[in-house]
């Protein structure tokens, strides 16, 4: 990563490098450069450089030639394999970027890119896995773009074609990877940004635009409340839901052992993804303790005592399970049942619940600083960014207010 030098006279950074250089007898060795790398342009052009540099072996006693803007010597030989391809390019480049990803998220980028890097099992598509990148054009690219908008998957008894929505998040991986390449110099341009995104510019619109987030108002929230006195776990999970806002992956992971009856919190100290693996939360700010109200804690402790009266229980057992960890599908389910006991007439996802505490307490004029901390943000422009929706109430309530100033 290029690092700041000094500034110039107009008061731009001029940019300097640090790479390891690579020699043939396996040794490396730390060198700085120097060059009129200045703001943002010179920052990329410094990085391109870093990057070529210290992917190339030299032979011993190489030096930096300004002019030519690499290390040579008498009888330089540099090794480099330009001529990958792109099967080959996409599991380096996951192998680069899994490094900040977890596992399921890594797992998303693969099932993307293997629509363009792999062969496709249905035969619908023409993919490219042995061809080189350097040998990839944007005419190879639009073909596969043109047969993948017609490709369809059996989902129960019929055949459904992939959404445009999904397919422009392909696209945008694709981009990603293909940035990656040009910047490893394995290919001069980015073939697929030379292309259109998929669909009409009325359907990219469309898919560009965020879901319309529905959330459940305090009123519901009591009536949600009243249905569900009867069922501990899950009054209490709605309970927790709207008043706390944790994500329905913690929600599953939360054991005996992360609850502290006498400091009244639940520890995050682990997310469950969907093959009931407990895993590291989704942030570094997520891993923190949920402070809990009186009435949430008397009712999490009844939980944990009517679970400590079954066989083989220990402090690794679920809240809101047992041994085992509650389903997404039994959450979905009593969501369901409940809503539609209270007469809440809304489609509402599991994470919907969450949304619904971020817009209750804004609703409330909490203080942004407060709602980001209670729903464990790692900033605060994704809490206003993503969490907090005006509602229509809100809306006329602060137009009033207005008109009457």
């Amino acid at each position: 990563m290029p690092i700041k030098d000094k500034k110039t006279k107009d008061g731009k950074w001029l940019y300097k490098i640090r790479p390891y250089i690579k020699y043939e007898d396996g040794t490396t060795k730390q060198t700085t450069i120097h060059g009129n790398w200045i703001g943002r342009d010179g920052f990329l052009e410094a990085q391109k450089l870093e990057t070529r540099l210290k992917d190339n072996i030299y032979p011993i006693g190489a030096k930096w030639d300004k002019s030519k803007q690499d290390f040579v010597s008498s009888n330089i030989q540099i090794k480099k394999n330009t001529d990958i391809t792109l099967a080959e390019l996409e599991e380096e480049y996951l192998n680069h970027i899994s490094k900040n990803l977890d596992k399921d998220t890594l797992n998303g980028h693969r099932n993307k890119l293997n629509h363009f890097c792999q062969k496709d099992k249905t035969n619908q598509v023409t993919t490219y896995p042995d061809i080189k990148v350097k040998l990839i054009t944007q005419d190879m690219f639009e073909k596969w773009q043109s047969e993948m908008i017609l490709k369809t998957y059996k989902k129960g008894k019929y055949d459904v074609k992939i959404s445009i929505e999904h397919l422009n998040r392909i696209y945008g991986s694709i981009c990603n990877m293909i940035d990656y390449a040009v910047l490893k110099e394995y290919c001069k341009t980015n073939f697929a940004r030379l292309c259109n995104k998929f669909g009409t510019t009325k359907e990219q619109q469309l898919s560009s635009k965020h879901r319309e987030y529905i959330t459940i108002d305090y009123d519901e929230y009591l009536e949600l409340m009243e249905v569900s006195k009867d069922d501990l776990k899950f009054n209490t999970y709605f309970d927790l839901e709207f008043k706390r806002g944790p994500r329905t992956g913690e929600i599953r992971a939360f054991r005996i052992c992360d609850y502290n009856e006498k400091e009244k919190t639940l520890m995050v100290n682990h997310t469950m993804n969907k093959k009931n693996e407990l895993k590291e939360p989704k942030t570094a700010a997520s891993k923190a303790p949920i402070r809990l109200s009186d009435e949430l804690n008397t009712k999490i402790k009844l939980l944990i005592t009517k679970l400590s009266l079954q066989r083989g229980f220990n402090d690794n057992w679920y809240i809101f399970g047992n041994s085992n960890p509650i389903s997404s599908n039994a959450l979905n389910y009593n969501k369901e049942k409940y809503l539609k006991k209270a007469g809440i007439m809304k489609h509402l996802r599991l994470h919907d619940l969450r949304h619904s505490c971020a817009t209750w307490l804004f609703s409330m004029n909490i203080p942004i600083t407060v709602i980001s901390k209670i729903l464990r943000h790692s900033s605060i422009e994704e809490t206003m960014k993503t969490y907090v929706h005006l509602t229509d109430k809100d809306y006329d309530h602060y137009l009033n207010v207005i008109n009457n100033y």
